[in-house]
């Protein structure tokens, strides 16, 4: 019996390929143990996804691979991927057709994240040290990728970062003698409009972001926690210029946040086991004692979906996802059960994933309008509700069955690609939300590609192996096509593959 059974796994060994190589840090050249090395099978490919890791000489292996098209991506924590095949160190790799004779060896070669690094420079040009540096993706609303604290140099280096545009802000700061700085965007400037944009590449420093702040007057907010249980309670603030945290007790615990600037803050106070919570936002331009918060259970949300189009309730199997966001950063994405549960009072932003076929038109609190009027943008990827401290919340979700499908190939030369990463960017805002944002797919061995459960509407699409993310202007640049989308039809589109420039 011992003997058919290795008979067998030689035969299987026979009728597959075997793919391996080695990973390498690009600027250095040396081996990068460990690294996760991941082969994807192409849609319709028929393979199964494999992973290892590399040794500690760099070197991975894929002994037995059944034939089929993959794509062979390293990844690391730190660095960008790396795919066989990659032009651009931001694109994407191309397929490896294997065979039950193939023996393919790739080098992978991963670069680092990108950084911006800066000093922090006062009114005469002199380095400060400890102050703390923001940087956020050059679009609005406002939101913090990645910080950085100012050395004895004065130098802060933000680390980390996508390819991409940037804007870098200092925190308030109080100096030695009492006085205080603003937030300034760099170089010197309070304002969105008077930020320098910072271009972050792979692999390399983005040098010379120094930033001087300007002075101004920063206050105290105080305030005290009221709550029918006894215990510790954790007490949040945030703005743009990040998050501080500070323990108090109840049933009458008091917290005071010192050198705040002027703006708007909002206060988030939960005990421990997250059981009760309390929630205010106010304006702080002066030295204030109003930021007392009463702590209640968590406020109850009733959760229907409706038929667009209709009043009638229906019973969708739906998916829904959400976040908590503060001024500052937002709570990790997480499951939202239905129909009723208790979320903490505060900003949400929601998701909702219906079945095939449909697509969700809006989701909205009927017990609360949104909050924060003083934002001209709105998260382009989320529905945003606010729940309320002491009242119940309404969330409803309304759910269309007219989506528009989008289909096609990717062609080069007369003939399909395969693998070919394809873009699609809804023009409308609306669009954007109710897909959560851009899409992506791959097309298959034929070169195919399909998106369904699309909203109604114009869409420019982009099918190229040099991109990572699409932005407005990466789809101007390329001149992506126009598509337009109707109501339970399916639209057809044959995409060119664009190269880009180095």
């Amino acid at each position: 019996m011992h003997r058919v059974l290795v008979l067998l796994a030689l035969a299987a060994r026979v009728q597959a390929g075997t793919i391996h190589g080695v990973v390498l840090e690009q600027a250095s050249g040396r081996p990068l143990a460990r690294t996760v090395v991941r082969l994807d099978p192409l849609p319709q490919s028929g393979g199964k996804q494999l992973t290892t890791r590399a040794g500690r000489s760099g070197q991975y292996a894929f002994p037995v691979i059944a034939p089929g098209f993959y794509l062979l991506v390293a990844v690391r924590d730190g660095y960008f991927p790396a795919a066989h095949g990659q032009r651009l160190p931001t694109g994407r790799g191309t397929p490896i057709p294997v065979t039950v004779e193939s023996d393919f060896f790739s080098e992978l070669r991963l670069r680092r994240k990108g950084a911006i690094t800066g000093r922090v420079l006062d009114e005469n040009g002199v380095a400060s040290p400890g102050v703390s540096v923001f940087a956020y993706r050059a679009r609005l609303p406002l939101l913090s990728v990645g910080s950085g604290l100012s050395d004895d140099r004065g130098v802060f280096r933000i680390h980390g970062l996508e390819p991409g545009k940037y804007w870098v802000r200092s925190a308030a700061y109080t100096l030695e003698d009492g006085s205080g700085w603003l937030p300034t965007f760099a170089p010197q400037g309070r304002e969105v409009r008077d930020a320098r944009v910072y271009q972050v590449t792979v692999d390399a420093d983005t040098t010379d972001a120094d930033v001087s702040p300007d002075s101004g007057a920063l206050f105290h907010l105080s305030g005290v926690i009221s709550c029918d249980t006894a215990g510790p309670v954790i007490v949040t603030l945030s703005s743009e210029t990040g998050r501080r945290r500070t323990q108090t007790a109840c049933p009458q615990g008091g917290y005071k946040f010192e050198g705040l600037a002027p703006g708007v803050h909002e206060v988030f106070a939960t005990q421990q086991d997250g059981s009760a919570a309390g929630f205010t936002e106010l304006f702080v331009d002066r030295d204030s004692e109003a930021g007392s918060v009463q702590i209640t259970q968590s406020p109850t949300v009733d959760i229907e979906v409706r038929r667009a189009g209709t009043n009638a309730v229906v019973d969708i199997p739906l998916t829904l996802t959400g976040r908590r966001q503060d001024l500052s950063e937002a709570e990790a994405e997480r499951e939202i059960a239905r129909p009723r549960l208790t979320l903490a009072p505060g900003h949400w932003e929601l998701r909702a994933h219906p079945p095939a076929g449909q697509y969700v038109e809006s989701i909205v609190n009927l017990r609360a309008a949104p909050r924060r009027p003083w934002r001209a943008e709105r998260a382009s990827d989320w529905f945003e509700v606010f729940i309320e401290t002491r009242s119940a919340s309404r969330i409803r979700i309304t759910v269309s069955d007219q989506a528009g499908q989008i289909a096609g190939k990717v062609m080069a030369d007369s003939k399909p690609v395969p693998g070919a990463p394809v873009f699609l960017w809804p023009v409308a805002d609306s669009a954007r939300r109710s897909l959560s944002g851009p899409l992506q797919a791959l097309s298959d061995t034929e070169g195919r590609f399909r998106f369904d459960s699309l909203p109604p509407g114009d869409y420019r699409m982009l099918a190229s192996f040099d991109v990572n993310e699409i932005d407005e202007e990466l789809i101007e640049a390329s001149r992506a096509a126009i598509v337009h989308a109707e109501a339970s039809q399916t639209a057809n589109i044959d995409l060119p593959v664009w190269i880009g420039p180095y």
